[in-house]
C-alpha cells in the first residue's frame, strides 16, 4: 500500500516544471532517514506535526514555497516516512526518463576505475542506454554485475569455470 501511495506522489512530481528543485530536497531529507535519532523524532507521539514540518524544513536550504505546501500536505497526512520510497521510485522514473540506469560491481576487491568504464561502455552498447556502475566488495571468489533497474545479472566465478572445464573434460575422453 505504502509503495503504491509513494509512486502517485512520484507521479505528481515526475510532472511538475521544478522537478530538479522537488528531487533534489527530497534526497535532503531522504538522506537524514539513515539517522536513527531523525526517524524517533519524526515517529513521536509527543512532537506535533506543526513542529515535525518546521523540523524537516529547517533541513533545508531555502525551499520554494510550493515545495513547502509538498511537504505540508505529507506531514498532514502522516506519511513522513514515504520519503525514502518517493526518492527511490523519482530516481527510477527519472532513469528511466533520462535512459540511464545505475549498477552494482560485486567483486572480492575494488575494481580499477578504466576497468570499470570499459565494463560501462559495453554495457551501454548492448542495452542502448546510459550504464552508470559502483564496484563494491563481494564475498564469493567471482564477479556479478548487477543491474537490478533492467532485470540483467550476470556473474563469473572460478569455481564455476574450472567445473564446467572439467566437464567438458571428461565429455571428450
Amino acid at each position: 500500500m505504502d509503495n503504491t501511495i509513494a509512486k502517485t506522489y512520484a507521479k505528481a512530481i515526475l510532472d511538475r516544471g521544478n522537478f530538479e528543485d522537488f528531487y533534489s530536497n527530497l534526497l535532503d531529507l531522504a538522506s537524514a532517514f539513515g539517522v536513527s535519532k531523525f526517524v524517533d523524532i519524526l515517529n513521536s507521539y509527543d512532537i506535533k506535526q506543526e513542529q515535525k514540518l518546521e523540523f524537516l524544513l529547517s533541513l533545508l536550504d531555502n525551499p520554494s514555497q510550493e515545495f513547502k505546501n509538498f511537504i505540508t500536505l505529507i506531514v498532514i497526512n502522516s506519511r513522513e516516512n514515504l520519503i525514502p520510497s518517493i526518492v527511490k521510485e523519482l530516481s527510477e522514473q527519472k532513469a528511466l526518463k533520462e535512459n540511464t540506469f545505475l549498477g552494482y560491481i560485486y567483486s572480492k576487491e575494488i575494481l580499477a576505475e578504466d576497468e570499470i568504464k570499459n565494463l560501462e561502455d559495453k554495457l551501454s552498447q548492448r542495452f542502448n542506454a546510459k550504464i552508470r556502475l559502483e564496484s563494491k566488495i563481494g564475498i564469493n571468489d567471482g564477479v556479478k554485475i548487477s543491474l537490478e533497474s533492467l532485470g540483467y545479472e550476470i556473474s563469473f566465478s572460478m569455481q564455476n569455470l574450472k567445473a564446467k572445464m572439467n566437464e567438458y573434460i571428461l565429455k571428450a575422453i
